[in-house]
């Protein structure tokens, strides 16, 4: 199956974006590109100042392939860094703003750098996490005094040195993503040139993104998600981007509509959030075209679409292999037909292609160079470990149907096995969050004893308005029984104050599986809840 002729036209693959960058700021010149809480950036500007930022780096030492630390929010600094250290064919290294201690420290050993950029709020989190070796680091601080770690960022920018730009190809670095290391040591992600642009270029298209566009986003953009779905596919279309420091909880819909927000990525949890408010006669008073989210039910797509006068798109993809499958509005529920940037295959434990409609692990690879990571930063085993061949290991569990929509299925190290039946922990929660008042769900395996048999536990966050001492466990386990197989309805439930999320708001389920059970934990079994069969 996988070695037959694939007959589908190449895809266009765009030049680096350094480049489009040049391109567009001779086009556009001051048009607005990118609008921060605080200050707007056009192309021209993006372009003067990441090369002026470029020189003070070079001036400082910075050659090819050298790696730079960004520890910074959502500013401008991070989008003017991550072009300064392109333009030097040198690596940028955005670290997620939340990490502290060792998890911190962890980046910084797998990738010393000697220069790192930081945001005077999380400075001293810096130091800590380095100790003594940060006294052989050069620090820029960003928005604040340096105190006693290194110096101003304006330093970077003071010099008049003529910038020697380096020629960036495709197949070049330009920067490492860590992930979040839920399932182990996080792994940075090398990403080159052509897989940032490549992305890009599919978000804008398929989104169709034009010169009116407005890309709105709160989610970091020290993440892919939040690079591509907002400034880089605004930068290809050339159109905008409003890009916030953080989540503007009860006012996103008043920001959506002041801003002119026509496209949103934001994680399905909002999306829910919004739903379970109160409606307001002016919901559909935007200028909403499309949102790219995931993981929806039907019921709740039409819901969402109706109210607030918007189209739901669906896509699928990962740090190391891009979008996989093509975002679309025509099957929301699914993630989508495969991107023609790839070929894909869906696999058993062996490695073996399953027959079409059964679920097995998806592989992919690339049809052209640098589609895809170069590897993990420093780990050879790690990157080794990821590929069958040529075929990347994504993790996902999932299944193809009769006209090649994909569906998600679950992540292969969280799926379960119980009385000899493979379990979706996904589909569970959908199950769950479907019933009225659930606004998150978390499903793990649990084993009540030594040599017990695994049996499935839910976590669940409930809406504000609902009194958790007056939540109905029986009503949820039986409106369970209605939507699941009996295997599938959870025995164990309990209420969560607040689920452990990455910073793109996905549920981190490894600190929830070794958990003990407590007093609050519902035991459908002892409570003597019947599940029909």
């Amino acid at each position: 199956m996988h070695d037959s002729i694939d007959e589908r036209p190449l895809p266009t693959q765009p030049p680096p974006l350094p480049v489009v960058l040049a391109e567009q700021a001779r086009r556009q010149g001051q048009r607005p590109l990118a609008e921060f809480d605080d200050r707007t950036l056009s192309c021209a500007a993006l372009l003067d100042e990441s090369r002026r930022i470029a020189a003070g780096l070079q001036r400082r030492g910075v050659v090819r392939g050298d790696p730079v630390a960004l520890v910074l929010g959502n500013r401008p600094e991070i989008l003017t860094c991550l072009f300064a250290v392109a333009h030097l064919g040198a690596v940028a290294v955005p670290v997620n703003v939340a990490l502290k201690g060792d998890s911190l420290a962890h980046v910084f050993r797998v990738m010393q750098p000697r220069i790192a950029i930081v945001e005077q709020a999380f400075v001293e989190r810096v130091g800590e996490a380095l100790g003594a070796s940060a006294a052989d680091m050069q620090i820029f601080v960003v928005g604040g005094a340096p105190g006693g770690h290194g110096q101003g960022f304006d330093a970077l920018l003071a010099g008049d040195d003529e910038l020697v730009p380096a020629t960036v190809g495709p197949g070049d670095p330009w920067t490492v993503l860590f992930t979040s290391g839920t399932t182990g040591v996080a792994k940075g992600v090398v990403l080159p040139h052509q897989q940032v642009a490549s992305a890009a270029w599919d978000a804008a298209h398929d989104l169709g993104m034009d010169a009116d566009s407005v890309f709105y986003t709160f989610n970091p953009l020290f993440h892919l998600n939040g690079l591509i779905f907002g400034p880089l596919a605004a930068l290809l279309a050339g159109s905008r981007t409003v890009v916030r420091y953080a989540f503007a909880r009860e006012q996103t819909l008043d920001d959506l509509r002041a801003t002119g927000a026509t496209h949103w990525a934001p994680v399905p949890y909002l999306l829910r959030g919004l739903l379970a408010a109160p409606p307001r006669a002016d919901d559909a008073d935007n200028a909403l075209r499309v949102v790219m989210t995931f993981g929806l039910t039907a019921a709740e797509i039409d819901a969402f679409q109706t109210r607030f006068g918007c189209r739901l798109a669906t896509g699928y993809g990962c740090t190391e292999a891009g979008m996989m499958c093509r975002i679309q509005t025509a099957r929301p529920t699914s993630s989508g037909r495969v991107s023609d940037r790839c070929q894909m295959r869906i696999v058993d434990e062996h490695c073996r292609d399953v027959d079409p409609g059964e679920v097995g692990e998806i592989l992919v690879r690339a049809r052209l160079p640098y589609d895809r990571m170069l590897g993990y930063y420093g780990m050879p085993e790690a990157t080794a470990a990821a590929f069958a061949g040529e075929w990347f290991r994504t993790g996902d569990l999932a299944r193809l149907d009769e006209d090649g929509y994909l569906h998600f299925a679950d992540r292969a190290k969280d799926s379960l096995k119980r009385r000899g039946e493979n379990i979706s922990t996904f589909e569970v929660e959908r199950a769950l969050m479907s019933f009225p008042g659930v606004s998150a769900a978390a499903v793990v395996g649990y084993r009540p004893g030594a040599g017990a048999e695994q049996e499935v536990r839910a976590f669940i966050e409930i809406e504000p308005s609902i009194v958790a001492q007056e939540f109905d466990f029986v009503a949820l386990i039986e409106h369970c029984g209605k939507h699941l197989a009996y295997f599938m309805v959870p025995r164990f439930v309990e209420l969560a104050r607040g689920l452990p999320r990455t910073a793109l708001g996905k549920i981190q389920k490894q600190a929830l599986k070794d958990a003990p059970l407590n007093a609050s934990t519902f035991d459908a079994k002892a409570a003597g809840v019947d599940v029909q069969r």
